[in-house]
């Protein structure tokens, strides 16, 4: 395996060491629900780490972005429903940033309010992220939604990759510190430690490309990012099969901002029962179908 690589750009990696030291150097910031309300303005920070995610631009924004895609406008609809007065104020994140300690590291093992988070520079991360052990060390989650992880295999793999045992051996791609990246992992401690996947990382868009090009054999992506981008981009790759338990992917906040999770889990609730709902026509515009039916679906993958 590769050693870790350096996910931002320069003009993002300089952003975020003068974001850090603005951070460090003011008292903790961070906001409950009822003073949200009271600024009428809620901070998300956004990690456009594909196009089903979110887009920022210009390329290397930080503050002056203008975001598209269905984590902004699903953060968007949420801030509205807050009340009609809410305004939405988005900051641009790497994805591992989301994690970063008040050092500017992730540590999995340890247990902390990411230092976004503790700042009060976010109050959330819309970024459909997904529950897992080390994450829950650091932050609470409102799931939106089930889904699976899903193989994208290079199409020359059609033939003959027909399930997970036959993953061993070959080149992955992914990006650090995300549930794909932390799942090849475990599987390279116990089910393959004879013959371990080589996992190279980079950015989702570099994955994305070297899966299409065969330049490595798979990819993992949870099945409604999978599905987006078989349909909208990738020309020679297909789905192969889901690996690994169901996830609950959702939205992550500050483990003692239990009015504003509270606020999070009604709104899905809600969203999730009409037809016609924001969320739902958000889904069905960006992937084809209905959040509603989206989970409909994951129900019947086994």
């Amino acid at each position: 395996m590769k050693p870790p690589v350096d996910l931002l750009t320069p003009a993002l990696r300089r952003a975020s060491a003068l974001l850090a030291a603005c951070l460090l150097a003011l008292p903790a910031q961070a906001r409950p629900l009822a003073d949200i309300l009271k600024t009428h303005q809620l901070r998300v920070c956004i990690a456009p780490l594909h196009p089903a995610v979110a887009q920022a631009t210009p390329k290397d924004c930080r503050e002056q972005c203008v975001f598209s895609g269905p984590v902004y406008e699903e953060a968007l609809a949420f801030t509205h429903y807050l009340g009609k007065d809410m305004r939405i104020k988005a900051l641009r994140v790497g994805w591992d940033e989301q994690f970063f300690d008040k050092t500017g590291k992730t540590e999995l093992e340890a247990s902390y309010t990411p230092q976004l988070m503790a700042s009060g520079a976010c109050d959330l991360y819309p970024n459909h992220l997904t529950k897992t052990a080390w994450r829950l060390k650091k932050l609470d989650f409102v799931t939106m939604f089930p889904s699976r992880m899903m193989v994208v295999a290079n199409a020359s793999l059609r033939e003959r990759l027909h399930g997970s045992a036959q993953l061993a051996g070959l080149r992955a791609a992914t990006t650090k510190d995300t549930s794909y990246h932390t799942w090849l992992q475990e599987q390279n401690r116990s089910t393959f430690s004879a013959n371990p996947i080589k996992i190279e990382l980079m950015t989702s868009e570099e994955a994305l490309q070297a899966v299409n090009a065969g330049k490595v054999d798979f990819i993992l992506m949870d099945a409604d990012v999978a599905i987006w981008h078989t349909h909208h981009q990738l020309q020679n790759t297909y789905v192969a099969f889901p690996v690994g338990p169901k996830d609950e992917i959702g939205w992550a906040f500050r483990k003692d901002d239990k009015d504003l999770q509270t606020a999070a889990a009604k709104f899905f609730d809600e969203q999730r029962q009409r037809p016609d709902s924001e969320l739902n026509r958000i889904w069905l515009r960006y992937h084809g179908h209905s959040l509603t039916d989206f989970i409909a679906l994951v129900a019947a993958v086994h």
